[in-house]
């Protein structure tokens, strides 16, 4: 690009389609041809009925430096190694239960870990009521804060604060809750949550039945060859007991967005197996934005479905990032 000239040649990938081109670059097919003709060589001239493969087009060196801020500049993810703290909401619908759960949790961030604190869960915007639901809520606090390891993908690697965890269960919430709760269930609940707990390394594939969990520390940093790539999810779904496998495919926006955030967009259809060959499979379609400069998760929205005994079950999810966070 000739800084003294006014104009900038685009290159041109395939076929030229002036109108998408147009748009990429905030002008009409007219003001496209009028400006590259008045720059080009004779031999480059275009008119609006184009021939099907153009080499370059003369653009204005202000659009197309506007439009080169928009466009990554690389198809690599970077798994984030900056220190921040930040808050997001979560929001958690299962259908065609009604059932809907909130919570906000903080996620404090070093090159190292992350340190993950969660508020309390509302279900259905009020404060969990019934017993064995409030003792589940209680036990689950003592697993914060919870620090964890990635690996350079973004996967949840390891558990870093298992001997913390496991004091703070033994001394502290386990006989409060077994004074609170007495009953021969609340008994056989704690003696179930203590094998949890006491081997929480060895059962962490447990944290990642929570959809935050597998959702949050899904493996999307890595390589997108051509802006796509092909995967496995696999989700548990407490509604039918089960995990479900989708095919999925990675989909890279070349653009950010307006408030320059990454696009990533996941979609793909349950995998067919034995089990499901005859009835209608499930979908799944997420979207994550991700911020330009440190690449950490600003939000994850969409949506997951199976179908079981010829019923959808769907569950809806997003992630937000708080304000002020």
């Amino acid at each position: 690009m000739d800084t003294d000239k006014k104009y900038v040649k685009a290159k041109i990938e395939g076929v030229f389609n002036i109108e998408e081109f147009s748009k990429e670059y905030e002008m009409t097919p007219k003001e496209v041809v009028d400006f590259h003709n008045s720059h080009c060589n004779l031999q480059e001239l275009l008119t609006l009925t184009l021939p099907k493969y153009v080499k370059y087009v003369y653009v204005p060196q202000k659009n197309y430096k506007d439009r080169n801020r928009q466009l990554l500049k690389s198809t690599i993810l970077d798994l984030p190694t900056n220190n921040s703290e930040k808050t997001y909401g979560v929001i958690i619908k299962f259908l065609p239960k009604e059932l809907q759960m909130h919570y906000e949790i903080k996620i404090k961030r070093t090159s190292l870990s992350l340190q993950l604190s969660k508020g309390q869960t509302n279900v259905n915007n009020q404060t969990i009521d019934q017993t064995i639901e409030q003792l589940f809520e209680k036990a689950e606090q003592v697993l914060y804060p919870l620090e964890i390891a990635r690996d350079g993908n973004g996967s949840l690697l390891n558990i870093l604060n298992t001997g913390e965890i496991a004091k703070r269960w033994k001394n502290e919430c386990r006989p409060k809750l077994k004074e609170y709760y007495q009953s021969t269930t609340t008994d056989e609940l704690l003696q179930k949550l203590d094998q949890a707990i006491f081997n929480i390394q060895e059962k962490r594939a447990l944290l990642e039945r929570n959809v935050f969990y597998k959702l949050f520390f899904l493996p999307i940093y890595q390589s997108y060859p051509s802006f796509l790539k092909d995967d496995v999810l696999q989700i548990y779904f407490s509604s039918i007991g089960q995990e479900v496998t989708y095919n999925i495919n990675y989909q890279l926006e070349k653009e950010f967005t307006t408030t320059d955030k990454i696009v990533l967009q996941l979609s793909g259809r349950e995998e067919e197996s034995f089990f499901n060959k005859n009835r209608e499979k499930g979908r799944v379609d997420l979207s994550y934005k991700l911020h330009k400069d440190t690449q950490e998760i600003s939000s994850i929205t969409g949506a997951l479905s199976v179908f079981e005994k010829d019923q959808k079950f769907q569950l809806d999810f997003q992630l937000y990032e708080l304000e002020n966070s």
